[in-house]
């Protein structure tokens, strides 16, 4: 009693409380031509919620979506009626509240840990039309019914071929039954012709041995002739299934933006020409790099361009409508901010040495580059410092949204850049930074993140009854629904750049009717006994050892 002066008290937690989790996934909405699944998971969940009510027990409800909450939790039998009136609404709402995304069950199931935190002896009850392997000590009730069949378009692709002619592979699908399967698809502006719509069409077997096939359409399978261009494609089956959300794919990215190169030297060189040409078969994918190389003293235009490059001789007036690199400039355009001093020889071997980090010059070293002969910078109002000579900057930059403009304060024929890697590497540098892609790739899935990066202001997402607005032109967003987003922007000059589109998918791991997924990500609570002290007991220990104390000192007067 001494030296534990308390009663235990075993299992005092609610062993009838439950904790439910409803998955609302996207598969959820695989239907019986019913109900889908998330309704039944519902009406199951609520049955499960409305018996241990009776029992006087608690109930907490957990909606798993992508980002998992609390519908309610830890409701006692005495909030029984506006416990289920939620689980009505949700109900009722089920289109609402069934996500377009995955679910996130592990994060359900962390939400679960700490209620059974409280109270060890709850149940953990998962209402999901997924297969668990091993399921952790969560009770699983799988809601998916035996009639349920999916075929979907899983994906699609457009690559060019040798000959720079697209291949189109799209992948379908079907899950749940044995049937033959058609893939249609069309391709619409093609070659460059907004009328001109290509259709063709495969057919497929798929069995449960097989539920996934890569279709091809070559050039062979076209009578009209390759196709080098398009401005969208639109594949499709046509079927009566269980899930129609994923029947129908879109691909974009067939049409490859201009870009319009315009190069000028009083003393023409064909470095320039060369690195270009390897920058535009890196890019032909994404871009149609159109260069111009104008010859000796042969006029040059300031407008028109997304890129100009002037060498040697400078024009009065710096274009505005594009990125402009001046090398070796021997004078400063009107508008550049740049005030040009002497031309300065030093000896052969001197080396750069590199400033600030910079997108610009990144994989590049200032230590690697000699220079002969500069040109000395005397002002340059608003630029940043890339490159020095000396203390003297002989590469800069300016980046505002009325100006672009690179400087080059050197001679390439004094240089040994031009026989570097960071020759090349400068001018790619360049390009991605002035004009990179808008976004990468032409197709997400639902819950996955796009981030923008602008060629101009007020970029603006739009699709599916989304809207997003990004005023520096630069952002992300992660897409609730799927199917086509438009990307519009202003350039920084004012006009309007031609609309960008993306497809949002569904994800892929959503499509099959009977996912297996090997292991519950829970970690269930050991049952615990819980531990109270009780006064009167440790009164009685209290008054005991008063006594043991006592007798001891009367003991002592006996004997002494």
């Amino acid at each position: 009693l001494l030296a534990r002066p308390m009663i235990v008290n075993q299992g005092s937690g609610d062993e009838n409380e439950v904790i439910i989790i409803v998955d609302a996934s996207v598969g959820m909405r695989m239907s019986d031509s019913d109900k889908t699944r998330f309704e039944r998971a519902v009406a199951k969940a609520k049955e499960k919620a409305e018996s241990t009510f009776e029992k006087g027990s608690s109930v907490t409800v957990i909606l798993a979506d992508d980002t998992p909450d609390f519908l309610f939790m830890r409701a006692s039998s005495d909030k029984k009626r506006d416990a289920i009136e939620m689980m009505d609404s949700i109900y009722l709402e089920a289109d609402e509240h069934c996500s377009m995304s995955s679910a996130d069950i592990s994060g359900a199931l962390t939400l679960a840990e700490s209620v059974c935190k409280i109270n060890s002896e709850a149940q953990v009850y998962l209402y999901t039309g997924t297969n668990y392997i091993y399921k952790n000590g969560v009770n699983v009730v799988n809601v998916a019914t035996e009639n349920e069949w999916n075929a979907g378009i899983i994906d699609c692709k457009a690559e060019l071929d040798n000959d720079n002619h697209y291949e189109i592979t799209v992948k379908a699908a079907c899950y749940g039954t044995t049937d033959f399967i058609t893939v249609y698809c069309e391709v619409h502006g093609a070659n460059g012709d907004p009328s001109n719509t290509v259709r063709l069409e495969k057919g497929e077997f798929f069995d449960p041995f097989e539920e996934e096939k890569n279709i091809v359409f070559t050039s062979d399978d076209l009578t009209s002739g390759a196709i080098y261009s398009y401005d969208y494609i639109e594949t499709y089956i046509s079927v009566r299934d269980s899930f129609a959300d994923d029947n129908s794919f879109f691909l974009y990215g067939g049409n490859r933006g201009v870009i319009k190169i315009q190069y000028a030297s009083s003393s023409p060189n064909n470095f320039f020409e060369s690195a270009i040409r390897s920058l535009r078969e890196y890019n032909t994918e994404v871009w149609d790099v159109q260069l111009t190389m104008l010859k000796e003293n042969e006029p040059f235009a300031t407008e028109g361009f997304d890129i100009y490059i002037f060498e040697h001789k400078m024009p009065d007036t710096l274009p505005t409508d594009g990125v402009v690199l001046l090398v070796d400039p021997n004078s400063a355009p009107a508008g550049s901010g740049l005030q040009i001093g002497s031309a300065l020889r030093v000896d052969s071997s001197s080396t750069l040495s590199s400033g600030a980090a910079h997108e610009l010059t990144k994989h590049t070293s200032g230590q690697r580059i000699t220079i002969a002969k500069y040109n000395d910078i005397v002002l340059s109002e608003g630029y940043e410092e890339l490159m020095f000579y000396n203390g003297r900057p002989v590469m800069l930059c300016k980046d505002t949204p009325e100006s672009k403009v690179i400087v080059w304060a050197f001679d390439l024929n004094y240089s040994n850049i031009i026989a570097l890697p960071d020759f090349p590497v400068l001018l790619y540098n360049m390009f991605t930074y002035f004009i990179p892609k808008t976004f990468e790739g032409y197709t997400f899935e639902v819950g996955d993140t796009v981030e923008f990066t602008g060629r101009g202001t007020n970029l603006k997402v739009s699709g599916n009854g989304e809207e997003y607005i990004f005023e520096d032109g630069n952002g992300k967003i992660v897409p609730s629904y799927h199917g086509t987003y438009v990307v519009t922007q202003t350039s920084f000059d004012g006009k309007e750049l031609p609309d960008e589109r993306f497809f949002v998918k569904i994800p892929s791991s959503e499509c099959d009717t009977a996912k297996t997924v090997d292991v519950l990500p829970f970690t269930a609570t050991d049952h615990v006994s819980q531990t109270e002290y009780d006064d009167l007991l440790l009164y009685f220990a209290i008054a005991l050892v008063v006594f043991m104390f006592a007798e001891w000192i009367i003991e002592i007067k006996k004997n002494y």
